[in-house]
């Protein structure tokens, strides 16, 4: 009965020490075109043409600049999470990121009420085709044009 068990087991503790062995390791990972073996100078050779800290997806200045402020008016949706509200623009339903002295505008108002706000669009990492829009003023519409 003994050498049923055996061989499950063994097999068991094989695959665990594969698993283990490929997970683990006692050296910090290498960069990616960093050989491990070091020059007479102790210093690691690089095997790519292209550098390590080379700024291939550094964002140009321009691109992470902030742009002008726009204004716009829609109808309140509601709170999305702490820093994020939902606005029905002329876009359709728009997130909105609270920003610097609006973070108190969701408790004054109520779901379906008409809006006008003043935001400012940024990029998102290096796609310009992801924007943030973040608001600067958020306040309940005086007349609602209907």
């Amino acid at each position: 009965m003994r050498r049923q068990h055996t061989l499950p087991a063994m097999a068991a503790t094989a695959v665990l020490m594969l698993t283990l062995t490929a997970c683990g390791g006692n050296s910090p990972a290498e960069a990616p075109g960093v050989s491990s073996s070091a020059g007479s100078s102790g210093v690691p050779v690089q095997t790519k043409a292209v550098p390590l800290a080379s700024p291939v997806f550094k964002p140009s200045p321009s691109a992470a600049a902030v742009s002008e402020k726009i204004q716009g008016s829609g109808t309140y949706v509601g709170q999305m999470d702490t820093h994020s509200v939902e606005i029905v623009t002329e876009e359709g339903p728009t997130a909105f990121e609270l920003g610097a002295g609006t973070a108190d505008a969701p408790e004054l108002l109520e779901m379906d009420d008409p809006v006008v706000f003043t935001y400012v669009e940024k990029i998102v990492g290096n796609d310009p085709v992801v924007i943030q829009r973040v608001l600067s003023s958020l306040t309940k519409a005086d007349n609602p044009a209907k």
